[in-house]
């Protein structure tokens, strides 16, 4: 049960981290926030819009995980309950 629990645990958590970064790149907070302010050398990079594609990316990679995990939700609770 408990292995069943964590594997809908880090299904979620790709979900919810993936649509994350692929929202909040193209939002104002991401250009209104206090890394910024403090870091004023870095804001060129990350205002860049090839580095907010960039980790829209990684979240459609992150949402593709939790895809995979879904549909192989039997055979990840299988590989946690042998080891």
């Amino acid at each position: 049960m408990a292995n069943k629990i964590l594997v809908i645990v880090f299904i979620f958590f790709c979900f919810e981290l993936g649509f994350f970064l692929v929202i909040f790149p193209w939002s104002q907070y991401w250009e209104n926030n206090l890394f910024l302010v403090y870091l004023p050398s870095i804001r060129e990079l990350v205002l860049n819009n090839y580095f907010r594609g960039a980790v829209t990316g990684l979240g459609i990679v992150d949402i593709g995980l939790g895809f995979w995990e879904a549909l192989h939700f039997k055979m990840a609770v299988a590989q946690l309950g042998q080891k």
